[in-house]
């Protein structure tokens, strides 16, 4: 018997196509009252009062599919981080794979026929001067950010191996691929016990830059000591800043923001494994407002010994707000209110855990959803497509 899948699940999928849908605005009246003492969030040059999401697209394909347009032999998949690279017009991907650390460039583009994804280029990490091999080449990337200059800011999520143990870290990556530099987190998040301090594999899971230039990371579980995320009742996650200094970062400022409890689905009634509700990644849209994204994974506890058990994704989008500690949320999205507008391989949604913005349309921000497939052939890479106003 295999154990249940981590973070993920489903069955067997079936190659799609891209899909276009028509475009159905999703109202998000509870923004309102979010938004009354008159603060907005920023996006671009102009100011949004209520921000609100338009479905656009989807694009799906199964796990293992092959794409020509990438010329390279390295599997492509199991994508756990997105952002868009202004120089090149393409947008990163962060493989969460750590046998051989990589990332890709995609072309991603909305047209009259759909939402179209073609990955172009793979790139391999290797360690610049002063880093160890292995935090370059076994890491368990997790969210990525752009610097202006084009250097890539990508975490360590904090995991452990063979005995080994890789602490979070974020990763500050040239454009060829060479980490030249480790900015470590402070001790407090740090994996330490089995009483305190970062759950391996469940830490540093997103990382966003802000239009001033900050950075701001997130953790994906609560805290050892700061309890755990049930069907009953959520736990105190975490947010920290880190700011420019010089050619690295430091850590600034920390928030506590409350993840919510892992949501109660008819027939999916029990946790997959690491599966309890969790923040998986960030976008920012002004210094101090951001789109959290929170996903758990849920599967039938009647077939919960089996190879494959049946199992959903629950997924939510949050406007965060960093102006309060605790910081204030508010619901934006749940998605499986847009189920009906997916492709049926969709039906049970998928372990969605990335958030970039997209390829503008109608001279409009969009954002988009990736998910992550883990390499399983039960699950898939999907892209969803939001205009954003």
């Amino acid at each position: 018997m295999g154990d249940p899948p981590p973070k993920g699940g489903g069955d067997k999928a079936v190659d799609i196509l891209p899909r276009l849908a028509a475009a159905v605005l999703l109202v998000v009246t509870s923004v309102v009252t979010a938004l009354a003492g008159g603060c907005a969030a920023r996006v671009g040059s102009r100011e949004i009062l209520r921000p609100q999401l338009t479905w656009l697209g989807e694009f799906t394909r199964p796990a293992g599919a092959a794409f020509p347009s990438l010329g390279s032999p390295d599997r492509f998949g199991s994508i756990s981080g997105l952002a868009h690279d202004a120089a090149s017009n393409h947008w990163i991907a962060v493989i969460d794979d750590r046998e051989d650390s990589r990332i890709a460039w995609l072309s991603i583009a909305f047209t009259g026929t759909g939402l179209d994804v073609s990955p172009v280029r793979m790139q391999r990490l290797r360690a610049g001067a002063g880093v160890p091999d292995r935090v370059a080449t076994q890491a368990d990337l997790e969210g990525i950010a752009v610097l202006p200059d084009g250097t890539l800011v990508i975490s360590e999520e904090g995991h452990e191996r063979d005995g080994e143990v890789w602490q979070p870290a974020l990763l500050l990556v040239s454009g060829q691929g060479v980490v030249t530099r480790v900015v470590d987190f402070p001790p407090a998040y740090q994996i330490a016990s089995s009483t305190s301090g970062l759950r391996p594999n469940q830490g540093i899971e997103s990382v966003t830059r802000t239009p001033d230039g900050r950075l701001i990371a997130g953790l994906e579980q609560p805290l050892i000591q700061d309890g755990e995320v049930t069907f009953d009742h959520g736990a105190p996650g975490r947010l920290i800043e880190f700011v420019p200094s010089g050619a690295t970062f430091r850590a600034g400022r920390e928030w506590t923001y409350m993840l919510s409890p892992t949501p109660r689905i008819a027939d999916f009634e029990a946790l997959c494994g690491d599966g309890e509700n969790g923040l998986v990644d960030l976008v920012a849209l002004s210094n101090t407002r951001l789109v959290a994204m929170e996903r758990a994974c849920v599967m039938d506890e009647r077939d919960a010994r089996a190879a494959a058990p049946r199992a959903m994704n629950p997924v939510s989008l949050y406007l965060v707000d960093l102006t309060a500690n605790p910081v204030r949320k508010t619901l934006l999205l749940d998605l499986q209110t847009i189920a009906d507008r997916l492709t049926p391989a969709l039906s049970r949604l998928e372990n969605f855990e990335g958030l970039a913005f997209g390829p503008t349309v109608n001279q409009s921000r969009t954002l988009l959803v990736v998910s992550d497939d883990n390499f399983r052939q039960s699950q898939k890479t999907s892209f969803l497509l939001f205009g954003l106003r």
